[in-house]
């Protein structure tokens, strides 16, 4: 699959998780924000930033990048998220886990290693 692919299943994970526990899900309009989506429940919005994790065989693991990358031929760059940019962190793995961490609880800004420990409470 290609990478936007992974995404689009990422996404499609996350909306459906947020939908079914009650809240209303916000779209913006665009790919200029820092997150993904809005959703709404008792009157409260929070952002939501949602990733993919691939497994990598040599590392056993499933790996998340934390970074927003762009560019073109001759021009490429990448900017970490900084700790306000998002209030949750969706994960949906390539074993097929969900995760929904608050993003003031990791402390990782360039890849989460989704299977670590402390991350399994927020395994949904």
């Amino acid at each position: 699959m290609k990478p936007k692919e992974k995404g689009d299943i990422a996404l499609s994970q996350a909306i459906s998780y947020y939908m079914t526990n009650g809240y209303e899900i916000c779209l913006p309009i665009g790919d200029k924000k820092d997150y993904d989506f809005v959703v709404e429940k008792d009157d409260r919005l929070y952002k939501v930033q949602v990733k993919y994790a691939g497994y990598y065989p040599a590392k056993k693991r499933c790996l998340a990048g934390l970074r927003i990358t762009g560019g073109n031929q001759s021009y490429h760059y990448a900017k970490k998220y900084s700790d306000k940019s998002f209030d949750f962190l969706f994960v949906y793995s390539e074993k097929g886990e969900r995760y929904n961490i608050p993003w003031n609880r990791v402390r990782a800004r360039s890849e989460l290693s989704i299977e670590n420990q402390k991350y399994s409470k927020f395994k949904i």
